[in-house]
């Protein structure tokens, strides 16, 4: 058996070329290429000093290949494309990276991006989009009143005007946080939440659009708003009184007691700037009240002004009773409201108390929670209905009728343009969802990472005497979003759309859930933590076998 190498002329079988040896013995070692005959010692040596050579050789091509390698990516890099991209456009790819509101290692991430090059620096500079949001956290001076504070603070609100400045006329806003802190400034102790800089910074910096405050409790909103002054309300206006948006967040994970009291001219929310929009997140029920009971009886005291001009609320409630339909019952302009239920269900099948209904709401978000809180309102106007459940596989099995029955009962049928439904339970990851027609959808969503698909009812096409029925007639979009993969994906989804979902062009699109992936090492290192003493268990990750491939061959 030989084997067939390359040619190597016998005029190059120099003694340069196969080294001191090979004077004598050249033909000899053009023999030993073209056949498979053993060398002597003296060949041997004389072949391997060759090789060596050639080794040298091809290290040091190689090492100049990977030098011009990187010079031609230079210059390649001075013909991109990329350095054609418009100001403009580099702009908003920066808006899609950067988050809205930003902290201080998101502010040193725009700062980096405006490093990279003096084109990007003029990218940023001139997106005011990019600068108009900042999260502050609390002070941690030690002492607030010392010289060296304040002479911090005051470089820190300097710094702070010149970066909200390079907004421009973007609207501005502000997410202020001492929760981190835990205070319980309620025991009569000096109180956290107050930051010399953010007030000053409302005081005297550029008027905000929107302000955040999550806070402890209700005695940190009452000290942080005393160290501005007068109230809202007072004779002078208030500075939060210049706000659009307003949002109070009791987001302290601490147990601390709810101490607002009876008297509603007392109440802490008494003090609420009068805005078009407002965000009350309460404080959960479990850390705010020693018995969870008596959050069924506690009233929540917004006062009317407050509430009569809103145009958009997100509260947060998980509270037992009633209180919050007492609330909402006072919004006669509210168009868009958000309900977290911080997963919970607090609301009876037993209340034979008459729905309310919001004539002016026109969209709904319902966040972590169930659909009963529908049982209990009305909303004619509506034309975005949003839900973010937290249901079983029994209360999915719930949902097509309680959402039909919501949608018969506030005559939604011929009105309603956009449905997103999320985290729906099925089994064996089928979801049923009987949706009612719905002449004017023109927006479906369906998310949920358990179901590999959707069961929408027959999909029959004929019709005695006339064209197909048509569920959505409108649709022209539909999105099904994180299922999880499944050979039977999209295969009745693709009937039912195509013969009784829109007349017109309908564009569907999906996305796969992402797998988690559990490594052998992994799963050895769970098994060292739960083994018990004696045991002899073990693990092993093996590759996956095509059940049906085998068992083809084994019949």
């Amino acid at each position: 058996m030989s084997f067939r190498v390359t040619s190597v002329p016998s005029s190059r079988l120099t003694s340069a070329y196969l080294g001191p040896f090979a004077a004598d013995d050249a033909d000899d070692i053009v023999a030993l290429l073209f056949g498979n005959a053993v060398p002597n010692p003296m060949q041997t040596m004389c072949i391997r000093y060759r090789a060596e050579a050639i080794a040298r050789q091809l290290d040091f091509m190689t090492e100049c290949a990977a030098k011009l390698a990187d010079e031609h990516q230079v210059y390649r890099s001075v013909l991109s494309p990329v350095r054609r991209v418009p100001m403009e456009i580099l702009g908003e790819i920066f808006k899609l990276v950067v988050p809205s509101f930003l902290n201080s290692s998101d502010r040193e991430m725009l700062g980096n991006l405006g490093s990279v090059c003096l084109g990007w620096r003029l990218a940023t500079l001139s997106t005011p989009a990019l600068w108009r949001g900042v999260i502050l956290g609390p002070c941690i001076c030690p002492d607030q009143g010392t010289v060296g504070a304040q002479r911090l603070h005051e470089e820190d609100y300097k710094k702070l005007v010149v970066w909200i400045g390079r907004s421009g006329g973007c609207p501005k806003g502000l997410i202020y946080s001492s929760v981190d802190l835990h205070c319980h400034c309620e025991d009569g102790s000096s109180c956290k939440a107050v930051h010399p800089l953010v007030t000053k910074f409302i005081k005297e910096g550029p008027t905000l659009d929107h302000l955040t405050l999550q806070l402890s409790g209700p005695s940190c909103f009452r000290n942080w708003l005393a160290a501005f002054g007068p109230g809202p309300g007072a004779p002078e206006p208030h500075p939060l009184e210049k706000l659009r948006s307003f949002s109070l967040e009791f987001v302290d994970d601490t147990p601390l007691w709810w101490n607002d009291g009876p008297d509603p001219s007392a109440s802490v929310f008494n003090l609420l700037p009068s805005v078009p929009s407002l965000g009350v997140f309460l404080p959960l029920r479990d850390t705010a009240f020693e018995d969870e009971m008596d959050s069924l009886e506690c009233p929540i005291h917004i006062p009317p002004r407050v509430l009569g001009p809103l145009v958009s609320l997100a509260i947060r409630w998980d509270w037992e009773g009633r209180r919050l339909i007492d609330v909402l019952g006072q919004c006669a302009s509210l168009k868009t409201f958000t309900l977290d239920l911080a997963r919970s269900e607090p609301f009876e099948d037993d209340d034979l108390s008459p729905p309310l209904e919001l004539k002016s709401l026109s969209s709904f978000k319902l966040v972590k929670g169930g659909v009963r809180v529908l049982e209990f309102l009305r909303m004619p106007a509506l034309v975005s209905l949003d839900l973010e459940l937290n249901v079983d596989r029994r209360e999915t099995e719930e949902i097509s009728e309680r959402l039909d029955r919501f949608l018969r009962a506030s005559d939604l049928l011929a009105s309603l343009t956009y449905l997103r439904i999320c985290e729906l339970t099925g089994g064996p990851g089928i979801v049923t969802l009987l949706l009612p027609p719905l002449s004017s959808l023109q927006h479906l969503v369906l998310d949920s990472s358990t179901a590999c698909g959707y069961f929408f009812g027959q999909t029959g096409t004929c019709h005695r005497g006339g064209p197909p029925l048509r569920h959505f007639p409108a649709l022209r979009h539909v999105e099904l979003l994180n299922v999880k993969r499944s050979s039977l994906v999209l295969a009745h989804e693709l009937q039912f759309f195509s013969r009784k979902g829109s007349a017109g062009k309908c564009a569907l699109t999906i996305s796969y859930a992402k797998e988690p992936k559990v490594s052998e090492a992994e799963l050895q290192s769970r098994l060292k933590t739960v083994q018990a003493p004696g045991s002899q268990l073990s693990i092993q990750v093996v590759q996956p076998e095509d059940y049906d491939e085998l068992r083809a061959l084994t019949l």
